[in-house]
């Protein structure tokens, strides 16, 4: 008797469970890996969309020289309706939940806001607020049609280029769609944007290096990717990269550490209607090359150290300037200044940019020598 109660309490129990409604076969899904937006003819919008080219597990050996995806183009008047029409050429609807990365034009991203632009993969609910973002040299559309290096689709390797030229070599930030909405919703919405474009070199290549500076939600201007490592020291935001400094008495050699960790405190300090900025970076470093030190004593060391902290200052500087003279303020002074005192920034949002073209910086540096690596403190091969 107990045997058949618990029988039809579990019955009942499967019958109240719910079906799969909206159930979707694989075969019926396109999965979108990128989409790059270009400005068309007569104010239309070009969007090239790259899906995953699904492998039959029979054919292993034939897909290891086989291309990963492939490309559909559309152009209409909005982004939605250039989306529908990717299952005319496709036969299969665009599945957003897995896309990589979204590329947008230099030419579309100078006349259009970008946040209105994509709109849709903020309100739809298969696109994730992870999914990349960077602004193109040139066409957009040219880079998902170029193949990856070493990766499977050209907007995973976009991807992964931009995440590794940020974490490694800081010539680059990573932006993601949560990124860029949460710089535009800010008090100041000055915003930057990751930038990609072909190698000079080889055209079959890319690079991603620098960062779009927008303005009202439209690239105003590039920030070079020397400038870069500057810029995300002001915000806190360096992984990792590589210092240089000239011999001294070799001026064509140059010697390198490598930055294991910073930490960067950028405050405003108001005294009146005056406004300067404090900046107090701290981190560990690790010897990279020697070519013509010789770091023997503490006092050597504190030496290198120091025209390492002076080359960090002159590298922030830089970027300090070119900001200013372009009236760029993304290092997030300005939202700093609102959380502090919400009533000052009333009063002086509306001439921030001017104002902030004549802010001082004060600047300091304080790192230390973590390690030598696997030898002494002077070059391996001494020069004769």
């Amino acid at each position: 008797m107990k045997k058949l109660a618990i029988l039809l309490f579990l019955t009942a129990v499967f019958l109240m469970l719910p079906g799969c409604w909206s159930k979707k076969e694989l075969t019926e899904l396109g999965f979108v890996m990128g989409i790059a937006f270009d400005q068309g003819k007569d104010g239309k919008i070009d969007m090239l969309t790259q899906v995953y080219r699904p492998t039959s597990v029979q054919s292993t050996a034939s897909a290891l020289t086989r291309i990963s995806s492939i490309n559909i183009k559309t152009t209409d008047d909005s982004v939605m309706e250039a989306v529908r029409d990717i299952t005319i050429h496709l036969g299969r609807k665009a599945q957003f939940s897995h896309m990589r990365i979204i590329v947008v034009g230099e030419k579309l991203a100078r006349s259009v806001n970008i946040g209105q632009l994509l709109d849709l993969f903020y309100r739809d609910h298969e696109p994730r607020s992870s999914v990349s973002l960077a602004i193109a040299k040139g066409k957009a559309g040219k880079m998902l049609e170029k193949k990856p290096v070493i990766e499977q689709t050209t907007a995973q390797q976009l991807l992964r280029a931009e995440e590794t030229a940020y974490s490694s070599s800081a010539k680059t930030l990573d932006t993601s769609l949560l990124k860029l909405v949460m710089q535009m919703k800010s008090a100041h919405p000055d915003s930057v944007v990751s930038y990609v474009y072909e190698d000079k070199k080889s055209n079959k290549m890319y690079s991603s290096a620098g960062l779009a500076l927008l303005k009202n939600g439209k690239m105003k201007t590039l920030l070079p990717s020397g400038k870069v490592e500057g810029l995300l020291m002001l915000r806190n935001e360096y992984k990792s990269g590589v210092i240089e400094i000239p011999c001294a008495d070799k001026k064509k050699e140059v010697e390198n550490t490598e930055i294991l960790a910073i930490h960067t405190r950028t405050k405003p300090v108001i005294k009146g209607d005056k406004i300067s900025v404090s900046v107090k970076l701290q981190g560990d470093v690790a010897i990279g090359e020697l070519k013509c030190s010789k770091l023997l004593t503490e006092k050597d060391e504190d030496e290198f150290i120091h025209r390492i902290e002076e080359k960090m200052k002159v590298q922030m500087k830089s970027t300090i300037r070119f900001l200013q003279a372009n009236q760029m303020e993304v290092i997030g002074i300005g939202n700093s200044i609102y959380k502090m005192n919400p009533k000052k920034w009333e009063k002086i949002k509306q001439t921030w940019d001017a104002q902030f073209a004549e802010v001082p910086f004060d600047i300091q540096v304080k790192l230390r020598l973590v390690t030598n690596g696997t030898i002494t403190g002077k070059p391996a091969v001494e020069a004769n």
